[in-house]
């Protein structure tokens, strides 16, 4: 007797598996007796089918980014600096892939890793799981697609930066803002995640961009990145364009309209914003050059009050030798033009080793934070970060 065994394993991280991939079959019949020849031509035999292109693949990807931080307690401000220890920045999982034989994309991920606190300048926190992306791409013509779902657009030039590419341990501060317990808490400039739809000329969906020029026009939201819908009638309004460099570089140029509605019935009010954002990433040689800028216009048509202005931005040189990147980075922040002494700066210094046969980064960085001189704090951080790639 003869027995045949068949064990085949596949492990697939990075792409999905082939469209010829087949599971075993039975064996074939024994061959039919042959016939005589007919004095009849024979057409020549047809080539086999081509494997047709698989219609939808799943692509699992995510990352773990922790760190330590340390930050000087303010002796007058009981909220700054007490919380030293360690802290998850991203516990992030998701799947991407293609639908349609690429004519389509999509991406749906959530992230651990949510810093949930009740109220501002808090030391305590608490962690949740959120939802970071939830999106289809569907191909028009071209390099032309429709993203509809949960995305961040464009107007933020830090989403053309992924986590695991960041740099530095912290994204500059007109993005991120201030959080609890690094000074007074401030939000950010740029807009988080929103729920909408966008019309992008960039790369064909399903496939790795390429340098070239693109253009976004959104229309989302607006409201808070976990707002299940809008905060009133009126949508969210934004454009870019964006020019793909070598590299990974880019340059990218934007501007949005959000009419918005904060507060609690009876008490809700209109707050317009109009935004325009800068950004740049850049490769020359063994040199890499950041920086971007975020200006707020802020109108309240319900209360009269006057007009508020508010901008950040950020500049920064990395040194880059094969393993490491080290350099610094400049940041201020103005969340307000109605306060006089709410301005802050940021002077930080960083340091990141690669260890690409592990997916593993080590990252160090010492900030020094300069605030205006009526409301100078004592909270100078330094933070060490561990991240891994699945």
């Amino acid at each position: 007797m003869h027995v045949r065994l068949g064990v085949a394993l596949a492990i697939a991280m990075t792409s999905p598996a082939r469209a010829d991939d087949s599971a075993p079959t039975d064996p074939p019949p024994p061959p039919a007796e042959p016939k005589p020849p007919t004095a009849e031509a024979r057409p020549p035999m047809a080539p086999p089918p081509a494997a047709a292109p698989a219609k939808f693949t799943v692509v699992p990807y995510g990352y773990l980014r922790m760190q330590y931080r340390f930050t000087q307690n303010d002796p007058t401000v009981e909220f700054v600096g007490r919380d030293d220890g360690f802290e998850l920045q991203n516990a992030r999982v998701g799947v991407a892939g293609t639908l349609l034989d690429d004519r389509a994309a999509y991406a749906i991920a959530i992230d651990g890793a949510v810093d949930e606190r009740t109220q501002i300048n808090v030391p305590d926190g608490k962690l949740r799981v959120g939802l970071k992306d939830a999106w289809v791409d569907v191909g028009i013509a071209g390099r032309t697609a429709v993203r509809g779902g949960y995305f961040l657009s464009w107007v933020d030039p830090e989403a053309q930066i992924a986590d695991t590419a960041r740099e530095l341990v912290d994204k500059p501060i007109e993005s991120r803002g201030i959080r609890a317990t690094e000074g007074y808490q401030t939000q950010g400039l740029p807009p988080g995640r929103s729920i909408g739809v966008a019309l992008r000329v960039d790369q064909h969906p399903g496939h790795p961009a390429e340098p070239g020029v693109g253009f976004e026009l959104a229309v989302q939201n607006g409201a808070d990145e976990y707002s299940s819908n809008n905060d009133n009638d009126l949508p969210a309004i934004s454009a870019a364009v964006l020019a793909r460099l070598p590299e990974h570089g880019f340059v990218v140029a934007a501007v949005r309209y959000d009419a918005r509605t904060v507060g609690t019935l009876p008490s809700r009010r209109d707050e317009n914003d109009l935004q325009a954002t800068v950004g740049a990433h850049v490769l020359a040689g063994p040199v890499s050059l950041g920086a971007g800028f975020a200006f707020t216009r802020t109108t309240f048509p319900t209360t009269g009050g006057p007009v508020q202005n508010a901008f950040g931005g950020h500049a920064q040189v990395m040194v880059v030798v094969p393993g490491w990147e080290f350099g610094y980075r400049f940041g201020i922040l103005d969340p307000s033009s109605l306060l006089v002494t709410d301005r802050v700066m940021e002077h930080t210094l960083g340091a990141t080793v690669a260890m690409p046969e592990l997916h593993m980064r080590l990252q160090l960085q010492l900030t020094h934070v300069a605030e205006q001189a009526e409301r100078t704090l004592a909270n100078d951080r330094i933070q060490l970060a561990a991240e891994v790639a699945l």
